[in-house]
């Protein structure tokens, strides 16, 4: 069942199987202001939750944010097979045979339109997240930059999710710390995604962050460095006239 989170913003909802138990996961759902569909790091979608969706509109887009983010992007094609498709750079090692157009480092993606805005974390070349705003509820969407889980099933998971430090509070997994290449690069990036206009966070693992969530997702960057001055502008609709080198 699709759950609303703000206007035209949507979340579907499950577990993903992991090594160490269920991860409690989220898809992310965007109406565009034309009425198309946009489908944010699709998960396993049955067919009552994709008739759902299709009652909101078109699906248009579909996204595969980072590297670690791509596992039912495949099904989802076949469920809709008019929907671009876009993914993170480097996926089409993992992707053999799915043809998507690379997401841009900044600004705004193809296919998406100005709905949404995206930023490339970069310096983190294994996971290549790219962060989204939509401007016009004020909504950040992540994948695993951040994570805000309180409740899993299984104890597992819990030991998981508390030695990378990133159970029962707004946090980042250690794991950034030792996959990160340039942390200059990824300061740059996360004082970019801090100076949007956000005030909630949907990450994909964990509960959605309402009121406080600029002041927690800073703090919970804060090791990165992301004091640094952006070099974008805030609005995503902006930041495509400036580019950035990766």
């Amino acid at each position: 069942m699709l759950k609303a989170i703000a206007e035209d913003v949507w979340a579907y909802e499950g577990d993903i199987k992991m090594p160490f138990g269920h991860l409690p996961s989220r898809t992310t759902v965007v109406r565009r202001a034309d009425g198309g569909i946009v489908i944010h790091s699709p998960l396993a979608f049955d067919d009552a939750a994709a008739q759902e969706i299709d009652a909101l509109g078109e699906v248009r887009a579909l996204v595969a944010p980072s590297r670690l983010h791509h596992l039912f992007l495949k099904p989802a094609t076949e469920r809709w097979p008019r929907a671009s498709v876009l993914g993170a750079p480097g996926l089409e090692k993992k992707l053999s045979g799915l043809p998507f157009t690379p997401l841009p480092p900044s600004g705004v993606a193809p296919d998406i339109g100005d709905d949404l805005g995206v930023r490339l974390v970069e310096g983190v070349p294994y996971i290549t997240e790219h962060v989204f705003l939509h401007a016009r509820s004020r909504t950040l969407i992540v994948t695993d930059l951040l994570f805000n889980v309180h409740e899993v099933r299984g104890f597992a998971m819990k030991v998981f999710l508390w030695l990378g430090g990133a159970y029962k509070k707004t946090a980042q997994d250690h794991v950034w710390r030792v996959l990160m290449r340039d942390r200059a690069a990824a300061a740059r990036s996360v004082a970019d995604v801090l100076a949007w206009d956000f005030e909630r966070v949907v990450m994909a693992h964990g509960d959605i962050v309402e009121g406080d969530a600029k002041d927690r997702a800073r703090r919970a960057l804060a090791w990165i460095g992301a004091g640094a001055a952006p070099l974008l502008p805030a609005a995503p609709g902006e930041a495509g006239k400036r580019s950035v080198e990766v």
